[in-house]
């Protein structure tokens, strides 16, 4: 093991993977920074280009590219409020609001500085798990996956800053959103309405990019005004404002160390974490919070805990995409497909054969993701200005990057149609109070939920849920959702 361990820090210090990893690592950055581009688009671009490179070569430009899409992608949503890909939609509910406030440098820093330990966590994590990975990933089967599930549409409730019901019902309508197309497990359409198009469903770039987007740039199109407000004395704009918002991340270690393994577990699970690991782990840190009203209007650790927990998913999401063949998110079937066309086949063997290169790819995954917070820390103070520009200039460039971003994941035209329906959707939204990410939440789990409950019927029958991991999940959900009310209930039952 140690032996494996050493050779493979021995490839990485190489000009040709080091090389690599430097060249990936700001493609990955403008791909992140374009709204709407995520990890999948920037594998489906980038996998032409390692052709006749070696493994570790080849797989270091792809992993460091993937893990710096991340971070662009959360400063849009921090600067902007425009997610760069799903998962970063989570940061948007109160860096945003903190960049509004004019404190968009402290909410870079906490986020650069969170994302690089949080990424660094997920790995360590991974190169402890790989010598036993296969008995942990094994013990979770389709009725955990579905508890799982529900206690991420469960903790809707707790996004809706102060109005729980409203959130309900958004993840409510985002789980049947989630049902139009064809059946995943009966393969029957629904909801298509004679429309080809909707024979696959509604799809996820336009839906998050119309909920977050849209109302954004009508807002700056009608006030004129920059995304920062001018009314309220401000600090000016320096980088020690992103210095002071990284040093947070340190005031509150209990909410990093929470959201990281919150986010590594969740990874781990083959098909559930991807967007699911950031808004569980803003819930549960709202849920422990000492004033969990702030979160929504500006609190420093709503950015903390889902940048932390979204880059530490990504050493998670590598434990079964490596031990057993299956991709840990999305972007991990890419993956797979990168492994193929470099020789090499993942799963149980790929371990015994190649513990070296597992070794190796946790170790690029924190340098990618070190390395990138480092990038986006010098261009952070360019980003801030940005928040300075006025609404009637910056509105239409963003609006045009959208419909690019939009267009490209798919290179379809009705996409770019749909983002404005779902915009409408979402300024009706904004308007009546009701949570938008809890709707992206239960639009992206829905789906899951739906599979993994008709497999769990089919394989163990309606007592699949006495299982004792599954028991043990529908309990921590519980407490996780009681816990705020504790005291209430406790003088209830006293009372009783």
């Amino acid at each position: 093991m140690l032996d494996a361990f050493i050779s493979a820090a021995g490839q990485l210090v190489s000009p040709t993977v080091l090389g690599a990893m430097l060249f990936g690592l700001p493609l990955g950055l403008i791909i992140g920074l374009l709204p709407g581009l995520s990890g999948i688009t920037a594998f489906a671009f980038l996998i032409p280009f390692t052709f006749g490179m070696s493994p570790i070569v080849g797989l270091a430009f792809l992993l460091a590219a993937y893990a710096a899409v991340s971070q662009g992608g959360s400063m849009t949503a921090i600067v902007l409020g425009v997610p760069g890909e799903v998962p970063n939609a989570a940061t948007v509910i109160d860096g945003y609001q903190m960049t509004k406030q004019g404190r968009a440098g402290e909410a870079i820093g906490a986020a650069l500085m969170a994302s690089a330990l949080g990424g660094l966590f997920g790995c360590v994590l991974l190169v402890i798990l790989i010598p036993v990975l296969q008995p942990i990933i094994l013990s979770f089967a389709s009725p955990e996956n579905f508890f799982l599930g529900l206690a991420g549409i469960a903790f809707i409730a707790v996004l809706g800053s102060g109005a729980p019901v409203k959130g309900l019902i958004a993840g409510t309508l985002g789980i049947f959103m989630s049902l139009f197309g064809y059946s995943p497990t009966e393969g029957i359409p629904r909801f298509w309405l004679g429309i080809d198009y909707m024979l696959d469903g509604f799809r996820l770039v336009p839906l998050a990019m119309g909920l977050f987007a849209v109302p954004e740039i009508l807002a700056l199109m009608t006030s004129g005004r920059t995304i920062a407000r001018t009314d309220t004395v401000m600090e000016p704009i320096s980088l020690r404002q992103v210095v002071r918002g990284g040093l947070a991340v340190f005031s509150h270690l209990g909410v990093f160390f929470r959201s990281s393994a919150l986010g590594s577990v969740i990874g781990i699970m083959p098909g559930v974490g991807g967007a699911t690991a950031p808004f569980v782990a803003y819930a549960a840190a709202k849920q422990t919070a000492r004033n969990p009203e702030s979160f929504g209007t500006g609190n420093i650790e709503g950015v903390i805990a889902p940048e932390s927990s979204s880059n530490a998913k990504e050493g998670g999401a590598l434990v079964p995409t490596l031990a057993l063949g299956i991709p840990g998110s999305a972007s991990m079937a890419l993956m797979l497909g990168a492994f193929i066309v470099l020789g090499l086949q993942p799963g149980p063997e790929f371990l015994v054969k190649h513990m070296d290169l597992a070794f190796g790819l946790a170790m690029i995954l924190a340098i990618g993701n070190v390395g990138s917070s480092v990038m986006m820390f010098l261009l952070s103070k360019f980003l801030i200005y940005i928040t300075r520009v006025p609404g009637q200039v910056l509105a239409p460039i963003l609006l045009v990057l959208i419909m690019i971003g939009t267009y490209s994941a798919e290179n379809s035209p009705v996409d770019v149609l749909f983002v404005f329906i779902f915009g409408a959707l979402g300024v009706a939204m904004y308007r009546l109070g009701y949570n938008r990410p809890a709707l992206l939440l239960g639009f992206v789990l829905g789906e899951l939920i739906e599979r993994y409950y008709q497999v769990s019927m089919n394989a163990y029958g309606g007592l699949f849920f006495l299982r004792p991991i599954s028991i043990s999940i529908i309990v921590l959900a519980l407490i996780c959702l009681l816990w705020p009310n504790r005291k209430r209930l406790m003088l209830k039952w006293r009372s009783a």
